[in-house]
This record gives structure tokens, sequence and C-alpha cells, in this order.
């Protein structure tokens, strides 16, 4: 039973490997939705599967970051990747290295995760797996025939701006994975001002879902500092 945690984490890994898979040689969208959502599965089961046999460990601890630099950091780094060069024309191997620039950010981050040693709820900048599902929402819809037949006719300066934009957010990215501003999780506990802001966070992604498909994923996580910076405003104001 102590070996469960560590296996659900491995799952996570396979997954993230055969998303990238999935990204570098079908582009797939459909089965690269479902294999990144069944790594971020994984990535929440194996916690509370060792809470529950009583199996957390160090061994634990490390293995689920290693799994979340592949699923989440590299997944993302060839998301990205594939955003810049097939839906926008930039050339290789120059968007595979903001690709991989954003990979070195998701390292960095859960190298620094690591070392926290006091854990709460919430998060200090944003979580990898929420990184890795802004690129994939954004990902997807760009993938969509009706939307890259339009981004394939920009040129000129419009093409230029267009570029600039999505280099632009691909380096936000990179900077909030290790900001340190608060991002709201969406455990369970805390106060209603806490509450209220996951709930938000719920309510936009039902409501734009219908409108947006995939999409909206990447909008909510956008929002989500800014969901964050209200809800746990009273927190951050504790002495």
């Amino acid at each position: 039973m102590k070996h469960i945690p560590n296996f659900l984490t491995l799952a996570n890994a396979i997954c993230g490997m055969m998303a990238i898979y999935n990204i570098v040689n079908t582009s797939n969208i459909g089965l690269a939705i479902a294999l990144i959502a069944a790594a971020a599965l994984f990535d929440m089961l194996d916690g509370w599967a060792a809470r529950k046999v009583g199996a957390s460990s160090e061994l634990g601890k490390q293995l689920d970051s290693l799994a979340d630099v592949i699923s989440f950091g590299a997944t993302s780094g060839f998301l990205w990747s594939s955003i810049l060069a097939d839906y926008t024309n930039v050339p290789q191997p120059w968007a595979m290295l903001v690709g991989a620039t954003v990979t070195a950010a998701s390292v960095y981050r859960l190298a620094a995760f690591n070392l926290q040693e006091n854990e709460g709820k919430d998060f200090i900048g944003m979580p990898t797996p929420a990184n890795a599902l802004f690129a994939l929402g954004l990902w997807s819809w760009m993938g969509r025939w009706d939307n890259w037949e339009w981004i394939m006719a920009l040129e000129g300066s419009q093409l230029l701006l267009w570029h600039i934009a999505l280099v632009s957010i691909a380096f936000y990215t990179m900077y909030w994975q290790n900001a340190s501003f608060q991002i709201l999780s969406l455990k369970v506990g805390g106060d209603t001002r806490r509450k209220i802001g996951q709930y938000t966070l719920v309510g936009i992604l039902a409501i734009m879902i219908p409108f947006f498909g995939v999409l909206s994923i990447s909008i909510v996580v956008f929002l989500l500092p800014i969901v964050s910076a209200f809800a746990l405003k009273s927190k951050a104001q504790d002495p």
C-alpha cells in the first residue's frame, strides 16, 4: 500500500511524456487535453493517497516535483514552441528556445518549492500545472481551423505585433511562476473572502466554456492572480 502514492506520481510522468509525444508528432488536440488533464489528476491523487496510507516521505516529495517537471514543465515548453512555430511562423530554433526558457522557469520554481518548509493552503507564484493548462488552452484554441485560418492570414506589421504579443505572454508566464504574489488554490477551508474567490473562479469558467471552449482555462488562469489578490487580501494584511 505504501507504494501506491509513488505509482500515481509515476503515472503522472507517463501521461506527461505521452502528451509531449502527441504535441510534437500528432497535434491531436483532444488527446493532448486528456493526457495533461490525467497528469493533473494523478498529481492531485498522489498527495491524497500518501495522506490516506500514511506514506508521506522525502522520496515522494522529490518524485512529485520530478514528475511535474515532465508533465507540466517540459509540456508547457513544447506547447509554447508549437504555438510560436506552427501558428505564428516564428522560425526554429527560436520558437523552441522560448519554450525551453518557459520550461527552465518551471524547473526553477519546482526546485524552490521543494525547499519550502511551511506549505500553506495557497501558493506563492503560479503553480506549474496551472501554467501548463494556460499554454494548453491557448494552443488548443489556436489549433482550431477557424482561428488558425485568420492567424495565418496576418502579415506585415500585424504579424509582427502578433509575434511580439505572444512572445511577451510567454515571458510573462516565466515571471509569474517565480513571482512573490499569492495564488489562490482550490483547497477547502479558509475565510469567507477566500471561498468567494474560489466560487468566482469556478463560476467564470462555467460561464465561459460554452463560448470559448478550452481557451476558458487560459482566461481563468490569467485572471487567477487578480482574483487571488482579492481573496487573499485579508491574509496578506495579517501581522
